[in-house]
């Protein structure tokens, strides 16, 4: 039934077997129905649904190699049988292609390119509140880094002697705060001077470029520059210092919290922490970004120890020249895969495809 074969991965579910094509139909079926059904399979059961002719016994045997394979395991109170993260790592893999989206669901989705004229951030929250109703699940997202916008405007606001708050505002509409120290004082005329000569050379150049472009002022010869344009070269290389990453936006966290497969208080308290942990999962989506496509974590693939107990699927939007974040849904290890792979990344396309069309940068 099962071949061995060498297997060096280190990191997250190990796979050192192949099983042959009858077991891997038992495994199908026995995901699939506890997909619909969240009731542990029994052999008995499965004969009825399996599609090809085999015995009780036989999928018994069958169902206890792979459990010895560590594919499923038994639930206590039941004498059938539930697919572990393996066993969904398996069948993810395994998957032809993803479930087709109704064509109502479709059009549900697209309403988010409705918001003709919002700014970006209202954009991105009905997408997110969207997709966190449509599947039932959490739905998370990280909104574009400063790093990757454009600029549309600076004001530099004196609050002290020595302190001044910088607001960026990006042509996507994001607004960033921030507070610089400076060791000269300035009046409040002298900052509106700098932010009106850093705005006219800046706009509509990306946070990177202005930095770059910044950091060569700095190297030049001072010395041949007027007094505003040396201290606007001082002020904007703190101004424009904005290494933090994206913000996270989070709809549905209820929607777990009343599933069944989290009634245990410890799954609850798990969910709630990882939900309070926004840089840990600002960092797996981040990281969801650096690949093409679509990004599947499964129960003990997830970094994070309160996620492991759940599935994560993201994909990531773009504009014309950049990615700019990612966008997932969270959800138990028993989601219906096919269906909810196809809806994050139609979200992820609808996204993509608004924010081109309306030229947010």
């Amino acid at each position: 039934m099962i071949k061995k074969v060498i297997d060096n991965k280190k990191k997250g579910i190990r796979y050192n077997l192949v099983l042959n094509e009858r077991a891997q139909i038992v495994l199908h079926s026995i995901i699939e129905n506890y997909i619909q059904s969240s009731e542990p399979i029994g052999s008995r059961t499965l004969s009825k649904t399996i599609g090809i002719t085999l015995s009780p016994a036989t999928i018994r045997n069958i169902m206890s190699d792979l459990a010895e394979l560590g594919y499923l395991i038994q639930n206590h109170t039941s004498a059938g049988r539930v697919p572990t993260d393996k066993a969904y790592r398996f069948y993810v893999n395994s998957l032809a292609s993803p479930a087709s989206i109704p064509q109502q669901m479709k059009e549900k989705i697209s309403q988010v390119s409705n918001e003709q004229g919002s700014q970006i951030e209202t954009i991105l929250a009905e997408a997110v509140r969207m997709l966190a109703e449509l599947t039932k699940f959490a739905c998370v997202l990280s909104t574009p880094k400063a790093s990757v916008s454009k600029l549309q405007r600076i004001e530099l606001i004196k609050i002290s002697e020595d302190r001044i708050l910088v607001i960026l505002v990006t042509k996507a509409g994001v607004v960033r705060d921030k507070i610089i120290f400076s060791k000269e004082s300035h009046t409040q005329d002298f900052l509106n001077l700098v932010a009106e000569f850093l705005n006219n050379k800046f706009k509509d150049h990306s946070m990177q470029e202005i930095r770059e472009e910044i950091h060569q002022s700095m190297v030049d010869d001072r010395n041949r520059y007027h007094d505003l344009l040396a201290h606007a070269v001082r002020l904007g290389k703190k101004a424009f210092e904005l290494n933090q990453p994206g913000e996270m936006l989070i709809d549905g966290q209820m929607n777990l919290l009343l599933d069944s497969h989290f009634h245990e208080q410890s799954s609850v308290r798990s969910l709630i922490d990882a939900f309070d942990q926004k840089s840990a999962i600002l960092k797996i989506l981040d990281d969801s970004m650096k690949k093409k496509g679509v990004r599947i974590y499964i129960g003990i693939e997830n970094d994070l120890k309160q996620l492991q107990g759940c599935s994560l699927i993201t994909a990531s939007y773009r504009n014309n020249q950049n990615v700019l974040g990612s966008i997932g849904v969270v959800g138990p290890t028993s989601m219906d895969y096919k269906r909810i792979i196809s809806m994050v990344d139609y979200t992820a396309k609808i996204l993509s495809k608004t924010i081109t069309e309306q030229s947010y940068d």
